[in-house]
């Protein structure tokens, strides 16, 4: 399991590059992929934690229609990675469409993932951050977790 965690303030270069922050890079060795995630976010996604996702997928059966095609929806959202010799990597255009991103973005960890917003969609996201509420959704996550278990 990965723990990503914490926040950095980045700008796209001209070209629409960014450099995943060297903290995180160390977990992604193994290869990682660009996804639409919620909320006009990007994510990315450790190639093991996507392997996952993927097999999940397994005992889909073929036959059925409505399921399939969500599968080819989320793999079509889906983008491989090539660093350049400098470890930058581009943000495909329609990406960063969806996610609103113009130069400014943040990058925060979000434990499995990395999530990549655009610094506006973040700091409305953030502006009346509570952390009561916070912690509040986080113990009905755990509990439901610790009631799986029994």
């Amino acid at each position: 399991m990965y723990s990503f965690n914490g926040r950095f303030n980045y700008r796209l270069d001209d070209k629409n590059r960014i450099r995943i922050p060297p903290k995180f890079k160390p977990e992604l060795e193994g290869g990682y992929k660009l996804a639409y995630g919620p909320g006009n976010s990007i994510y990315v996604m450790p190639m093991k934690e996507y392997q996952k996702i993927i097999e999940s997928f397994g005992d889909v059966s073929f036959f059925d229609e409505d399921a399939q095609n969500q599968i080819s929806l989320f793999t079509s959202m889906v983008h491989d990675v090539t660093e350049d010799n400098q470890g930058r990597v581009m943000l495909p255009a329609e990406m960063r469409a969806y996610a609103g991103i113009d130069k400014d973005i943040v990058i925060t960890g979000a434990a499995a993932y990395i999530r990549i917003e655009s610094a506006e969609a973040f700091a409305k996201r953030t502006q009346n951050l509570n952390i009561s509420n916070i912690f509040a959704k986080l113990n009905a996550l755990t509990k439901s977790k610790d009631k799986d278990k029994e």
